[in-house]
Parts: C-alpha cells; structure tokens; sequence
C-alpha cells in the first residue's frame, strides 16, 4: 500500500521548476549518484558546483524516501548518547562526530538561506529541542550527557520536571534542552537542494530504477528500464536501499551491516493551544514530537513497541502496532481526546550495526563511493557527509574520512 507523509503531499505542485526526465537512450557523466534525497541531492550539488558533470538516478522521485517522510528534527551527534558514544570510542573519537553534526548543521543553515533569497521556504526554525528523560535511569543518563557536553564546549541545560511544559509533567521526569539544535520541512529542503544543484548544472532523473551497475575499466555502466549512463565514477546515496545497490556489485557484506527500519508517524488538525515552544524526544529517541506553526501536531517513533514488524522491512505502510501507541501519546499522554488525526505515514532509515554512518570508497568496487546508513539521524549528517563524499571523489584527503570508512564493514568491526 505505501504511504505518503504531510510533506510530500503539502509540496506536491508546488515545486520549483525542476527538469526530472527519465533516463533514455545513451548517456554520459562524470560522475553517477543514485538516490535523490537529502544525501544524492547535497552530493549533486556540491560537484556541480566544483564544476563536475553529475547526473542524479533516481527509482520513484525527489525526497521519496525516509528524506521527505522524517520528522524534520536537525540535531547534533549520533543516533547513541554522547556518554555511550564516549564510553565505546573515547572522549577525543566522540568530540569529532559531535563537531561533524554541529558543522552540518552550519552547512544546512546557509543552504536553506541561499533557498530563501530565491523564494523558497523550509519552514526552519532554531528554537532548540528538548531531550527528555521517561524514567529515573534514562533522566540520570541524560544528565550525564549533558554534563559531559557542557565539559566539552557545547551549550546543553538542565531541564526539572516542575519546568517541562505542562501537559508532558505527568509522563516525563525532565530532560535537558539543547539550543542549538532546530526543525524543518525536510522535503521543501531536499527539492530546494536539488533545485540548487540544477542550478549549478546537475542533471537530475526520475523515475529511472537503476536495473544493473557493472564496472569496467572506463568506468561504471548503469543500466535502467529507459537506457544507459556511463560514468567514470559513481556514488551510492540510497541510505537503506544501499544492501539492494550492494547486490547489483556483489558486495553483499553491506547487507549485513545496514538494516532497513521503519519509522511512522501521525499528524494532526490545528492544535491552538501551544503545548511545547520546542521540538521534543524522549525514551533514548524512540518518541519524538514537535508543533507547527500551524498549531499542527507531528509525533513519530515508539518503533521499540513493535520491533518485529519494524525492522528488516522496506514496506512503507502504517501499521496498527505502533499506530495505536502515537494516537495514545496524542489523545492520553497529551489529554487531547477529541483532536483528529488527519495524516498517517512510514518511512524506511538505514541503521547500521554501530550507529555510525558509511562515507567514502566502496571496498572492491574501483570509481564507486558510498554514503548512508545513519541510523535515523540522516538530517543530523548527511549534508556534511555529501560534502565529504564529494571530496573524496575529487580525489582531496580529509581527515574526517577515517571516521566513516565503509572498509571497517567489510574487514569486520
């Protein structure tokens, strides 16, 4: 059945005048990426922009995928919390992946300026969120965390529970807020990129399922129902799609290390009360949820209730196992009874087995490169991590590759 999220179906027809023709006949690049949402689309338009031909494969449309059915959250660090993150990789390993979010973070910033100087609005706001804590162990964990920030150099501050707003008391023991953190349309944002990057001379194909990839000595050929593109590199962008991509080359490794995961979330009529100034997660992010403008409600996650039906599944359809918990979280936690849930979707993360992200070559495969698999934190990474892969591509070093290397899959962790 599918699903279509607030986002997709509030941008259909109003999107800028984008050229997204399918592929046909014989074609030719320099460089080939698969996948048209956040992480294809950055990659598209940080080559274009170093003057790069690079044309854009994508199976269904702009955003399709998890870019356009996520929440909209923009915060920093890992899918993990900080003081796990420092526990497993150490305190210096730990300071680098949070600096790279907060650098992605400054990266979307400009783009979405840039996006609104032609007239195209994301609806962002930095107004911080608000990580709470929905028992004693995690609120001490939290604290943690924070604390260990602080030590760090980035600003997080304690929240008590007497200061929670006041409808999310009776469920939450507090939290800590972090003010740099911000949300978004994610994908008003990823037409936007794309719209940049054709600006910038990318070359952008929709409807065009890549069918076959075989490597040659010239460079890389990529077969679709309409035709052909040869390139002399290309770049996987396709987040859980990516084990799909990985058989085509036969670097079926990949699939043991990036796991498709469902994630669904509800919408609802205008609220007018302002329940929260602030975009909220709790239960070590397994719930999440924030307020439009509009007085909207979105709240997503509580895939930890159900995780039989959600993990290993590329199926994009709501299902009452975790349904029932959102429209509780509205209608109980929230003590909002008679409110209407107006939009039901899923979409489909890339977790991977160490929460970390692949960015760079794709090992035994010459002139091809792979970014994805970040764990539900895409919108946190991905506009850096396209950067980094572009980079990479241009053949320029950069010491944040060792942070990412696919290798460390496939030479076993």
């Amino acid at each position: 059945m599918g699903s279509t999220s607030l986002w997709q179906a509030e941008i259909h027809g109003q999107n800028p005048p984008l050229v997204t023709d399918p592929v046909t006949g014989t074609l030719e690049t320099a460089v080939a990426v698969i996948g048209a949402g956040i992480t294809g689309t950055a990659t598209a338009l940080w080559l274009a922009r170093a003057g790069i031909h690079v044309r854009v494969l994508e199976a269904r449309s702009i955003a399709a995928g998890a870019s356009g059915r996520n929440g909209g959250f923009i915060a920093s660090g890992t899918t993990a919390s900080y003081a796990n993150v420092i526990q497993r990789y150490g305190r210096e390993q730990a300071r680098r992946f949070w600096a790279f979010t907060v650098r992605n973070h400054e990266m979307l910033k400009e783009f979405i300026d840039e996006m609104e100087q032609g007239g195209w609005s994301c609806s962002y706001r930095r107004n911080g969120t608000l990580k709470l804590a929905l028992n004693e162990p995690e609120l001490e964990q939290v604290m943690q965390s924070a604390s260990l920030l602080n030590e760090d150099g980035w600003e997080v501050q304690v929240v008590d529970r007497n200061d929670l707003p006041p409808r999310l008391r009776k469920s939450y023991y507090g939290g800590t807020y972090y003010p740099a953190n911000g949300e978004f349309d994610p994908a008003r944002f990823v037409t936007g990129l794309a719209w940049l990057a054709q600006q910038a001379g990318a070359v952008f194909h929709c409807e065009s399922n890549v069918t076959g990839i075989s490597a040659h000595e010239d460079g890389i050929l990529l077969q679709t129902p309409g035709g052909t593109i040869h390139a002399r590199t290309l770049v996987l962008a396709t987040n859980a799609w990516l084990p799909e991509l990985g058989a085509l080359l036969e670097t079926n490794w990949l699939s043991s290390c990036i796991f498709p995961t469902r994630g669904q979330i509800i919408a609802t009529e205008p609220v007018k009360e302002q329940l929260f100034p602030t975009p909220c997660s709790a239960d070590e992010g397994y719930q999440y949820w924030r307020q439009l403008a509009d007085g909207r409600l979105v709240v997503g996650g509580w895939r930890n209730r159900s995780f039989d039906t959600e993990l290993q599944t590329y199926d994009e359809t709501p299902n009452d196992g975790v349904q029932q918990h959102l429209d509780a979280f509205v209608h109980t936690t929230l003590n909002l009874p008679h409110v209407n849930i107006t939009n039901r979707w899923a979409g489909i993360m890339g977790f991977t087995s160490d929460s970390l992200p692949l960015i760079g070559r794709l090992p035994g495969v010459p002139g091809c490169f792979i970014v994805g698999g970040y764990s539900g934190h895409g919108n946190a990474f991905a506009i850096h991590a396209a950067k980094l892969v572009s980079e990479l591509v241009q053949g320029k070093m950069n010491p944040d590759m060792e942070l990412f290397d696919p290798a460390r899959f496939d030479r076993g962790l």
